[in-house]
């Protein structure tokens, strides 16, 4: 994959975009979950680019920068930081800024014409610009499927699917394997990767056991290492610092006779085994879910 100028934090359009994606983010959600019926809902105000406020000021406590946003945001303002919309649903583009939409999704089949990095990196930086022009100038993020490689990028590296990756048993192969996708999405200037995929597949009539590393508890535990080569040590630390998501949801590998999104039927005793170990396991290297 050939990468575009974008990917060189120093020739990219929004030098420092996504050390301001990251911490937006932060804020954002922190603020969320700890806004509450109490919080003052001032007026909008006009409609300028906000510079130098306190939530803008990294060096603050994040408490600090959760309740000074909050204090100016409306609640139309929270409700599009909440939302996530689908690039090509995204008609017309000035709907990201008139709802103040905090993310936006490339699905399986959304791309951009022409299919390269170039245009994908143009089409991230044309809806950052907008988001930043808003009152508050609150960075969108930019999430996309990337599980075993930028597969919607024409010309992009493809590894094996997770079964494959899994029957490596080479945790330190699946780090490997996140960094040089992370590098690859963060040459489009995509900040957000829904992945790893840490199901535990248990029924091979589950027409998705190919994004399972295994049937094993401890082998999807043992491939979290995708999150700390996607995200590097810190978060945000680098050029090439991609935001992960350990997928889908609890069970999701084992529902009765392999229905996909279908009832996973387990014991507790076993529901804990299997699934709650993968999930420490994704918290403690610290993916978004």
């Amino acid at each position: 994959m050939q990468l575009s100028p974008h990917h060189d934090g120093a020739t990219r359009r929004f030098p420092s975009a996504r050390r301001r994606v990251t911490a937006a983010v932060a804020v954002c959600v922190a603020g969320l979950v700890l806004s509450g019926p109490a919080a003052a809902v001032p007026e909008r105000a006009a409609a300028a680019p906000a510079a130098g406020l306190p939530y803008q000021d990294a060096s603050l406590p994040v408490a600090d920068r959760v309740n000074d946003l909050l204090s100016r945001m409306t609640l139309d303002d929270k409700l599009g930081q909440m939302t996530q919309i689908e690039k090509d649903a995204l008609v017309p583009r000035s709907d990201l800024a008139a709802y103040r939409i905090g993310s936006v999704l490339s699905g399986g089949d959304s791309t951009v014409s022409p299919n390269n990095a170039q245009t994908w990196a143009d089409t991230y930086d044309s809806l950052q610009q907008t988001a930043l022009a808003t009152p508050l100038g609150i960075p969108v993020i930019y999430g996309i499927d990337a599980v075993h490689g930028h597969n919607a990028v024409r010309g992009a590296t493809l590894y094996p699917h997770n079964i494959g990756l899994g029957a490596t048993r080479d945790p330190a192969l699946v780090q490997r394997v996140g960094r040089a996708v992370a590098e690859e999405i963060s040459g489009t200037g995509i900040d957000w990767d829904f992945a790893p995929c840490l199901c535990v597949a248990r029924d091979v009539r589950w027409g998705r056991t190919y994004e399972s590393y295994g049937e094993s508890p401890e082998l999807p535990s043992a491939m979290t290492t995708f999150v700390t080569g996607l995200q590097g040590d810190t978060l945000g630390a680098g050029p090439a610092s991609v935001l992960a998501t350990a997928k889908h949801y609890l069970g999701d590998g084992g529902t009765t006779a392999g229905v996909d999104q279908g009832d996973t039927q387990l014991s507790e005793p076993s529901y804990g085994r299997s699934i709650c170990r993968r999930s420490r396991r994704r918290c403690a290297a610290g993916s978004a879910r």
